[in-house]
């Protein structure tokens, strides 16, 4: 009986899914992978740039001993830099787990652009459910989604990939929030039909019924705007 009192995690308070993970489609198709490797290749190269400029501030100098201060500042960053190659993937875990351990969560087309679309969907802000909901709207841009018709209104099951959570660690609210659609994970067609009728109805019809506030919330810095 004791073990009934103790409260759950606040990750086991989360819907998950039970979602196909094709690594050779999300190497193709997942923008959130590609948007690490161009993280990873912004942080190597400016490693690349400071290092080369630290040994040409040493050379022109004639290295005199203020520039070997100088070049050795450099260098310390540049080490940083280039360590942010491996620590970025790291960080962020295998597309596995994202998707296993992230909440299933509904999104809309709520614009079509010439290269791509705007997601709308609808996430819960709170860390703990037990102390309560915290709904929220989020937007995000990317290009056309595989599997998905480029038109305003079509369902695009998502996970809610979040992060950045108050230092404090006592506001219990996720700062970030960005959706990140199963079919960059899988080209199955049942299995996103599936995980679409796990999102409740009445999800889906409240988010149908923000489509319009899609400007309000891509206009946040965040792009995560709180719903009453």
């Amino acid at each position: 009986m004791a073990a009934d009192r103790t409260p759950r995690a606040p990750h086991e308070q989360y819907r998950l899914a039970d979602i196909p993970v094709d690594d050779a489609w999300v190497r193709k198709n997942n923008e959130s992978l590609a948007e690490v490797r161009r993280l990873q290749w912004s942080a190597g190269i400016l490693g690349v740039i400071v290092l080369a400029a630290a040994v040409g501030l040493l050379v022109y100098s004639g290295f005199e001993a203020w520039a070997w201060i100088v070049a050795a500042m450099a260098g310390v960053f540049a080490i940083g830099c280039l360590a942010m190659i491996g620590y970025i993937p790291r960080k962020m875990g295998s597309m596995q787990r994202t998707y296993a351990t992230s909440e299933l969560v509904p999104a809309i087309i709520a614009e079509v652009r010439p290269r791509g679309v705007t997601l709308l969907a609808l996430v819960d802000r709170a860390v703990d459910r037990s102390a309560g909901s915290l709904p929220a709207l989020v937007a995000r841009t990317c290009g056309p989604i595989a599997g998905h018709e480029a038109r305003v209104g079509e369902r695009v099951p998502c996970v809610a990939v979040v992060g950045n959570r108050s230092a404090r660690g006592s506001d219990n609210l996720y700062q970030f929030i960005s959706p990140m659609p199963v079919a960059w994970a899988t080209s199955d067609q049942a299995a996103l039909r599936r995980l679409e009728k796990e999102i409740p109805p009445g999800e889906w019809e409240r988010l149908r019924q923000n489509l319009d506030r899609v400007k309000d919330v891509s206009a946040v810095p965040t792009s995560l705007l709180p719903l009453d």
